[in-house]
């Protein structure tokens, strides 16, 4: 099971700036999948931020190791 680290915004901009900032030659091994846009109906994001004009970033972390063994995944939800 993943970790996920969840960046809420008012600007569409600066989530993609966000999103941008964990890619390319930023990347490290343990970030899965990297996505942005608008948080209404985002499943990661609770409900109580939707209909409230903001934006996301998800970074997905993947567990360490192959089997994920005594890992505790985590979510963390960041108001920028």
């Amino acid at each position: 099971m993943s970790s996920y680290k969840i960046y809420l915004t008012k600007s569409s901009e600066v989530a993609g700036r966000i999103a941008k900032s964990f890619g390319g030659e930023n990347r490290t091994a343990d970030i899965g999948t990297i996505g942005h846009g608008h948080a209404d109906g985002k499943e990661l994001i609770p409900a109580t931020y939707y209909g409230k004009g903001y934006f996301y970033c998800i970074v997905e972390l993947k567990p360490p190791g192959e089997n994920g063994e005594n890992y505790a995944p985590t979510y963390e939800l960041t108001i920028c």
